[in-house]
């Protein structure tokens, strides 16, 4: 009977009702669980309790209680329960007496419908009084100098120890502030902590101060933190085919590039070569093998050489350089045993005469050198043109390339307001590094060939002048290598010499 007048009273609203519409359900709840009872309030003195317990004012889910449920100092673990509207939080061990302790609710708690949530702290003490210094830091990446949020940051007793005695997390600004804290000698330590263990890996960035903090009063300075991951054991890895000719793979820098044998076949000086410090490119060459076994040094890499990737017919790719440019340079997927350069033409668009060069080849590059310039060319490489040392030959290529000369580019002097011993200046053009240009004992720095447009830089001091950005030494005790900004955007103008002096500051802001 009662379905039936429900039902009744809905159909008259429908019928009383003059348009066509959706119902709606009100306006969105977006507010947070709210605490109506509760044994334990922020700043509460000469605490007891074994249990602590909140009933919240709706129903409630946890979520990842044991991530988001934080005690600090962390002088015992905490089990949680939920039970309709309360949540009960156990301490398995007793707390220490005359301790400042907070309790952290990290949206630990949601509700229902919605899933809101919020932050709630409680900062409390078992003894009578409240410790109250506070302290603060901000956290940097020490290479692009952003700053870090969501970064764990620990106050340690000794540089030695693995637990924090009090913690925080960093907000979007970078500040991690500390509060309620005891009086004493602390070694600050930040990381990214991508396991949420609470406890710094090797694999996570980190940064430190080396030397311990006093505190016996409320620190006004903000203290910077730079973080930066660790040098990291270096192998042999990532080895993959480039059909239908080359192995390329990671090879770190100490490794002897000596011997290097594929199927117990020494590969050859035409059959090997370095991309940057740390990879290289090895041949496959005529061997049909499917299963290659590749040895360097004390490491042996298995790698499949499919029937459909040995068949594969080589690719060719322009490589992209910026500045000058006298020729032009291609890459392949194989090595080059030879070039037909009949089949190679190269066209003036501006008036479609044809353009005599030269061509050079080593490995499996390809550079060939007009022997006139135009300021916009059409380069053909016809089919079968390149033979590979797999005797595979390649697919047609065609591409117009826009060559620049001299009165294309401005020149920049850069003087910097203190020598430094040595340094990498690092060309920024719409946030992308397009040059590295390394320096040392001057403080007059020459940058030429730069194309029209706005740049900024970045100066790494290269305090051990290795000609690279070294991070942070956990064996040596020493911090990522400085990286300055210079961020206010200098003009180049094509045909143009201009002469820029850089400050250097005296405090990491």
């Amino acid at each position: 009977m009662a379905r039936f007048l429900a039902l009744i009273f809905v159909l008259s609203l429908l019928i009383s009702c003059g348009q066509i519409g959706t119902i709606s359900g009100g306006p969105k709840d977006e507010i947070a669980p709210k605490i109506t009872a509760t044994n334990l309030s922020d700043r509460q003195l000469n605490f007891k309790e074994q249990i602590i317990e909140f009933t919240f004012d709706e129903y409630v889910v946890l979520n990842k209680p044991l991530e988001q449920i934080v005690l600090v100092p962390a002088d015992s673990k905490i089990q949680s329960k939920l039970t309709q509207k309360t949540l009960s939080l156990t301490l398995e061990d007793t707390l220490e007496a005359n301790t400042t302790y907070t309790l952290y609710l990290n949206a630990a708690v949601k509700d229902v419908s919605e899933g809101n949530d919020s932050l709630m702290k409680f900062t409390f003490s078992t003894g009578p009084t409240i410790d109250s210094l506070s302290f603060h830091v901000r956290v940097f990446d020490a290479f692009s100098k952003e700053k870090m949020s969501k970064v764990t940051v620990g106050l340690y007793p000794t540089f030695d120890d693995k637990q924090a005695r009090y913690f925080t997390q960093t907000q979007t600004d970078g500040t991690a502030h500390f509060e309620a804290l005891r009086p004493g000698t602390y070694v600050v330590k930040a990381f990214v902590d991508r396991n949420q263990d609470l406890s710094i890996q090797a694999s996570e960035p980190q940064g430190y101060l080396w030397d311990a903090v006093y505190l016996n009063r409320d620190e006004e300075d903000t203290l910077l933190v730079p973080i930066s991951l660790p040098i990291q054991e270096d192998k042999v890895k990532n080895a993959r085919i480039i059909a239908p000719g080359i192995i390329a793979l990671h090879v770190p820098e100490h490794k002897s590039r000596t011997h290097i044998y594929l199927n117990d076949s020494v590969r050859g000086i035409n059959q090997v070569i370095g991309r940057g410090s740390d990879s290289l490119l090895i041949a496959i060459g005529a061997l049909k093998d499917i299963d290659l076994r590749l040895v360097i040094e004390d490491d042996t890499i298995q790698v499949r050489n499919t029937p459909k990737q040995q068949a594969t017919r080589i690719a060719i790719n322009l490589i992209e350089k910026e500045g000058l440019q006298e020729h032009i340079s291609l890459n392949c997927t194989d090595f080059i045993q030879w070039v037909d350069s009949t089949k190679i033409t190269l066209m003036d668009l501006k008036d479609s005469s044809s353009i005599e060069f030269n061509v050079n080849y080593l490995a499996n590059e390809l550079a060939i050198y007009p022997k006139k310039f135009a300021e916009k060319i059409k380069l053909t490489i016809s089919e079968g043109a390149i033979t590979g040392l797999t005797s595979n030959k390649n697919i047609l290529f065609q591409k117009e390339i826009q060559l620049k000369q001299d009165r294309d580019f401005g020149d920049l002097t850069m003087r910097l307001s203190e020598n430094i011993a040595a340094g990498i200046v690092l060309v920024i053009q719409k946030n992308q590094v397009i040059r590295q240009v390394p320096f040392s004992h001057t403080n007059k720095i020459s940058i030429p060939n730069l194309l029209p447009g706005d740049y900024t830089f970045k100066l790494v001091i290269d305090e051990n002048e290795n000609g690279k950005w070294d991070p942070i030494s956990l064996e040596t005790k020493t911090l990522a290598e400085q990286v300055l900004l210079y961020n206010d955007p200098i003009k180049i103008r094509a045909n143009w010499e201009i002469e820029s002096t850089f400050e250097i500051p005296t405090k990491e802001k």
